[in-house]
């Protein structure tokens, strides 16, 4: 019986979202980047950051880390692919104002400090440094996500997804 009960919350855990940054949580469709606007990767959010620390915004296995460390990909337990997206076109800044915490492979829970960005350098460059976060196989698995917009602090849960059966 208490097996039962133990597996429920655990099931619900591995299905929040956190907030990857602090700042202002926003719809995806108000990023200035059409890819990540128009849900060509999936569907997800996006945070106007007032901070540089990042927060992983679930819990998981970073899967990869991309080379320009713009880019930290994950997967859920519950098989929900997540991309956390640091700044838009900051591929172009060969990891400079980048430093990442986590390897590929490793286990990280939601909430976790994972990595941090320079948004001055970000900025100076002529750049965003909107983070952005997009579930990239939305399509096939998830059934529903629910975020809370508004003000928030990183690393705080920010909604949900479920995926389908």
């Amino acid at each position: 019986m208490f097996q039962l009960f133990h597996h429920q919350s655990t099931a619900k855990v591995n299905h929040q979202i956190y907030a990857p940054v602090d700042g202002e949580v926003i719809d995806l469709i108000k990023v200035k980047d059409p890819v990540f606007s128009q849900h060509t990767l999936g569907q997800g959010f996006a945070v106007l950051p007032s901070d540089g620390i990042i927060f992983a915004p679930v819990s998981g296995q970073v899967t990869l880390v991309a080379s320009t460390r713009h880019a930290i990909y994950l997967r859920m337990a519950n098989g929900l692919d997540v991309l956390l997206h640091l700044g838009l076109n900051t591929a172009d800044l060969h990891g400079r104002p980048f430093k990442i915490h986590v390897t590929d492979g490793q286990q990280v829970k939601g909430g976790q400090r994972i990595a941090s960005m320079n948004r001055l350098q970000i900025k100076a460059a002529g750049m965003s440094d909107t983070v952005v976060v997009v579930i990239t196989n939305s399509a096939e698995r998830l059934a529903q996500l629910q975020v809370n917009y508004g003000p928030i602090f990183g690393g705080h849960r920010l909604g949900w997804a479920t995926v389908k059966d």
